[in-house]
């Protein structure tokens, strides 16, 4: 599970910049977006799988092409919200940092320290190391290696991402941004770097031409590191093919660099060089931050909290769920789903649900209730949840085929003696 500060971000720049209407056209592109998954972006303190990073940031790309837009200008636009302060999950950013509070206070380049803490702050990179850091002319320039365990997993082509992270951090801490930054060497292979807005073609001559223009060469990675005279310890990457690109490759509607002139796709982990001003420091780095906290408790966040709102109720993401107290039974809007112990396990947890929001469940709490278990000696409550399950998910024998309610909510057992009611859009909760 990783942190959902960027896609924070991301979402408030959405509820910023379009309308609602517009929102909406993004959110039916897939399935998978609910209720329950907009909540776990748009709040502080939530953690979002990686797939769910994956999901939001290549529809999000997508859906800008479509409409047209370029999607590092959004990304542009995120950064300067940043240095305006506005629209930022201060209380969100301000608990990142926590950790390092005092470390920013001490240091005598905000900015370096920045790139330091990066591995802590963002666990999704892995093997994160400096090749080489040095200080000329008063400037420093840094080699920053990265690689995911699986390239892709995240977002098909994170690398604008990436780079918006990067320049958010030292933004937030009241120092200016990175006066440069670029990828020279990317996991993301040529063809997912493309993100479908054109033809790659490989001829005999080992090279790769778009539109009939020759853009890129097979090298190995080790030529990428002999160009910047860095080192690798795993000696086998080195020999690796990967493409570099010999001419930018721009998206003809929308303006987008796709490739980058002189960056080398496809290799075994990313190689990122910064080359900034050394020894930056704020004599008050978390003042804007603070000062951003206090002014949320009062009305400059109402509006994107409206427009929040405003886009759930659009999605009529909602279940209404009765338990009928005349026949033991429980319908999921008016269709009859289950009856007697499994209807009374499933209402004992929405009563519950309802009035408190709670998610997990202890076994042993419906064991004691006679009403689910009548034998305390032998209560057999997991095969009883067993059945709730089944009837969540729905049969899959084309016999007695029936339909489930997973895409409302289910129920996970996802740990020994307990479960986890997972609610996937509003419960509207009753009983008769």
């Amino acid at each position: 599970m990783l942190s959902n500060l960027f896609l924070q971000f991301t979402h408030i720049e959405l509820l910023i910049s379009y309308p609602v209407k517009d929102i909406l056209t993004l959110v039916k592109r897939d399935s998978r977006f609910n209720v329950k998954m907009l909540n776990d972006i748009y709040f502080e303190d939530s953690f979002v799988d990686e797939s769910a990073h994956r999901l939001v940031m290549n529809n999000v790309v997508s859906w800008l092409y479509e409409r047209g837009e370029n999607p590092d200008t959004f990304v542009q636009r995120i950064i300067d919200r940043c240095a305006a302060f506005e629209a930022v999950p201060a209380r969100s950013v301000l608990r990142s940092y926590l950790p390092y509070v005092s470390q920013f206070y001490a240091t005598e380049d905000v900015r370096q320290l920045c790139l330091d803490i990066i591995p802590k702050r963002y666990p999704l990179l892995n093997e994160s190391k400096f090749l080489r850091r040095e200080l000329v002319d008063g400037n420093r320039k840094e080699y920053f290696s990265f690689r995911f365990d699986s390239p892709g997993v995240l977002v098909t082509n994170p690398m604008r991402w990436f780079i918006g992270l990067v320049q958010i951090g030292p933004i937030l801490l009241n120092t200016p941004a990175y006066e440069h930054i670029e990828f020279k060497a990317a996991q993301t292979s040529f063809i997912e770097a493309l993100e479908n807005r054109a033809t790659a073609e490989m001829r005999d001559d080992g090279f790769i031409y778009v539109s009939g223009i020759k853009v890129g060469k097979y090298m190995t990675f080790g030529d990428c590191l002999s160009e910047y005279g860095l080192e690798w310890e795993v000696e086998a990457e080195t020999k690796m093919a990967c493409i570099k690109a010999i001419e930018d490759v721009v998206d003809e509607k929308t303006g987008a660099v796709l490739i980058h002139k002189g960056c080398y796709y496809g290799c075994p982990a990313s190689v990122v060089f910064l080359d900034y001003k050394a020894n930056v420091v704020a004599p008050e780095p978390f003042n804007k931050l603070m000062s951003a906290v206090v002014k949320q408790e009062f009305d400059s966040w109402q509006p994107i909290q409206r427009a929040q709102e405003q886009l759930l109720d659009a999605m009529n993401d909602s279940v209404t769920i009765i338990y009928y107290k005349s026949d033991d039974s429980i319908s999921v809007n008016s269709k009859h789903l289950m009856r007697n112990v499994p209807a009374r396990i499933l209402r004992n947890l929405l009563r519950e649900y309802t009035a408190t929001g709670r998610e997990e469940y202890e076994n042993r709490e419906f064991k004691r209730d006679p009403a689910i278990c009548m034998d305390p000696l032998r209560p057999n409550f997991e095969s009883r949840l067993n059945r709730v399950i089944a009837h969540i998910n729905g049969s899959d024998d084309p016999d007695k085929p029936t339909e489930g309610v997973k895409k409302f909510f289910e129920i996970e057992r996802h740990r020994r003696g307990g479960f986890r009611f997972v609610p996937k859009c509003k419960i509207i909760f009753r009983e008769e």
